[in-house]
């Protein structure tokens, strides 16, 4: 289960914020950035976005990872909960994947249609993480890029707060209100991939 917010930011405060050593009782380690190419796959006549599914492969560097994401849930607080697949791979056919509960549900999604690319997002992340009692709590990713979707392109400047297993959604709210004391966060409830099919229907 993926437990996460998103905001919009600006990027003045994005900076801010990569500048801060601590965030109310939370200490903030900064982990090495990662530059990432998001590749989005559904049949042609849209099987998975039908069931409000989400399949990409993420190059980071030599590294590929296929995820297949479920439908969101959005509280009040704008906190996405969501199931989540994600395994090592590159290659966006679940014939191929490994035998498991994310290749079962994407064979039963898809009935045998073959996917083909949707969309492309390419990302500069910054990674955060914050950290009480010796243990990190929270994931922050601080995400600039580029959503292309067909011959249509729309920028991304947004935070991400995942909740890592050591922590919990009220670490992530409270890491929430204390940036909101500092700087302007509205919380985002579309995901790039929404908002990059949004973008192709125009």
């Amino acid at each position: 289960m993926e437990i996460e917010a998103k905001y919009k930011i600006s990027a003045a405060d994005l900076d801010r914020l990569a500048a801060l050593s601590a965030l109310g009782p939370y200490t903030l380690r900064t982990l090495a950035g990662e530059q990432q190419r998001n590749t989005y796959y559904d049949s042609v006549d849209g099987r998975l976005a039908l069931a409000r599914y989400g399949l990409r492969v993420r190059q980071i560097g030599n590294r590929s990872i296929i995820t297949l994401k479920g439908p969101a849930r959005v509280d009040e607080n704008g906190v996405h909960h969501r199931a989540e697949f994600e395994f090592p791979g590159d290659d966006p056919d679940p014939a191929h994947w490994p035998a498991g509960p994310a290749r079962d549900l994407a064979q039963a999604l898809l009935l045998g249609a073959p996917v083909r690319p949707l969309l492309k997002i390419e990302t500069s992340r910054r990674i955060i993480h914050a950290v009480r009692d010796g243990q990190d709590r929270v994931e922050l990713c601080l995400d600039r890029g580029t959503i292309y979707a067909g011959k249509k392109q729309a920028p991304i400047c947004e935070l991400e707060l995942e909740v890592l297993p050591a922590g919990s959604v009220y670490d992530l709210t409270e890491l929430a209100n204390a940036l909101r004391a500092l700087m302007k966060i509205t919380p985002e409830r579309q995901s790039k991939l929404e908002r990059g099919m949004a973008l192709l229907q125009r």
